[in-house]
């Protein structure tokens, strides 16, 4: 019987011996951590709370165990990962606490299920605390017209310069070269804006202590980019971000560039940081796999009746280029109906007015999507195919905006005042969105259907006025 104990005795020390070591690998976990780790993982009820270093630890350590099932070697790991700590200035990444409060709101806010009520004391609600984008404010803004000059006038003498390289890459994947082009000088001015933030720590940082319901995205991120370095295709010191985590001239997410990064100047490397041809067909191919149409255009200007519904924008309308004729939706130059999308009367398309009725408006097609799906934005979509067509504009052709932008803010746009805006239509049902502070498609389409419920002339644009009213019905 003492034999038998004494084999178990030692059976057992093995046992705690390999997991210290398992838990500690190369992260500097000492033996009392080690200890502590395995008591919360057998006693979780008294064990002591981890502290903010020690749960780092074990995630490094956790991490690791992907990254070498990747094939990820150990000295890059020791190098990027070891001495990284999270950068809590970045947008959306915040200790622990904090995602706690958090989600204790939404679960009371949940559980009451009482309507959303206008902003109290200036306090912006957690899903209006989003990094605002230009994207999605005033949005005449988006399109300062001495800058699209230059965009234009370096893109026109781009094509001049690389017409070989573009051929190659359009014919190899059907994506047309404005397009492309669009798409760079939109992202980083042909290369021109360079990013800041050290790109492993800030997919660290999004992957441990970003929004919980991102994080295992992020997480596989942080992965990708190990092994994009670990392959030679960037050095570490060299892979610079956005603070959202983009990079390159075509400012791909680690997860685009393993699945439609292209090294087209075959030097062994996908070099979208330097290498034109790499990164413009890569683009190309990123367009192609989510779902570009070639020879498509994205779509154009058009002219719409007096009292025309401008609630009807957004996809869940899209129709046929004859049935949007038939509401009298028009091409603003009648000469182009033969040579646009009105000359292919079965094309689907969707209406689009960034400004609601008060700018330019637009019928666009299935391309128009898939640059949102490289970008989530209107204006984004709007402003990329816009410079691709005056890129390729000849000299005597008109490509400009013929319907002029609002030039002045007469609603004061921010994020509190969307924000606002944004509950008070929920509250109403004429919209569904959850608040933001973002102004998009869904706010436009918001605004225009409470006008109509409200008799008031459709406009699908914030005014103080709109805000008064459904201030004055939503405010108890």
């Amino acid at each position: 019987m003492g034999k038998d104990q004494a084999l178990k005795r030692k059976r057992q020390a093995n046992t705690g011996s390999s997991k210290g070591k398992t838990l500690g690998w190369g992260l500097g976990i000492t033996p009392c951590l080690s200890l502590l780790l395995a008591a919360t993982m057998l006693e979780p009820a008294k064990a002591k709370p981890l502290s903010e270093i020690e749960r780092l630890q074990v995630w490094k350590a956790d991490l690791w165990q992907e990254a070498k099932g990747q094939g990820i070697s150990k000295a890059l790991f020791d190098k990027a990962i070891i001495p990284a700590a999270p950068n809590y200035r970045l947008p959306r990444v915040h200790k622990e606490s904090y995602w706690r409060a958090v989600k204790q709101q939404a679960a009371k806010a949940a559980k009451t299920n009482r309507p959303l009520r206008p902003l109290r004391k200036g306090v912006l609600p957690p899903s209006c605390t989003r990094p605002r984008q230009k994207e999605f404010l005033f949005p005449t803004l988006y399109f300062p017209k001495p800058y699209f000059a230059r965009l234009v006038a370096k893109g026109k003498q781009l094509r001049r310069q690389h017409q070989t390289t573009f051929a190659r890459i359009e014919q190899q994947f059907g994506v047309e070269m404005r397009a492309v082009l669009g798409i760079w000088g939109r992202e980083t001015a042909y290369g021109q804006v360079g990013n800041k933030y050290d790109g492993i720590r800030t997919w660290l940082s999004l992957a441990y202590a970003g929004a919980p319901e991102k994080r295992p995205a992020h997480r596989q991120n942080l992965l990708y980019a190990l092994k994009f370095i670990d392959e030679g295709h960037i050095s570490l010191k060299a892979y610079k971000t956005t603070y959202a985590g983009a990079t390159g001239y075509p400012q791909f997410t680690p997860d685009v560039f393993a699945k439609y990064a292209v090294d087209f100047d075959g030097d062994g490397r996908k070099n979208i940081w330097a290498s034109i041809p790499d990164a413009l067909a890569s683009a190309a191919n990123y367009l192609k796999g989510i779902g570009w149409q070639k020879d498509v255009p994205w779509g154009m200007e058009v002219q719409v009746p007096e009292g025309f519904d401008c609630a009807v924008e957004g996809p869940h309308n899209r129709r046929s280029i004859a049935d949007w004729q038939k509401l009298g939706v028009k091409p603003m130059d009648p000469q182009t109906s033969k040579t646009s999308i009105f000359a292919t009367p079965a094309l689907a398309a969707q209406f689009v007015a960034p400004a609601g009725m008060k700018g330019p408006k637009f019928l666009v097609t299935e391309n128009f999507e898939v640059f949102r799906r490289y970008n989530k934005a209107d204006l984004y979509a709007l402003f990329v195919g816009h410079l691709g067509d005056n890129i390729w504009c000849a000299a005597d052709e008109r490509c400009a905006f013929k319907t002029p932008w609002p030039q002045k803010d007469h609603f004061n746009f921010s994020r509190k005042r969307i924000c606002e805006l944004q509950q008070h239509l929920k509250s109403r049902r004429a919209s569904n969105e959850t608040p933001d502070g973002l102004f998009g498609g869904k706010t436009r389409n918001g605004i225009g259907t409470y006008e109509n419920q409200s008799g008031l002339k459709t406009t699908c644009f914030p005014s103080k006025a709109v805000l008064k009213k459904i201030r004055a019905e939503t405010t108890p």
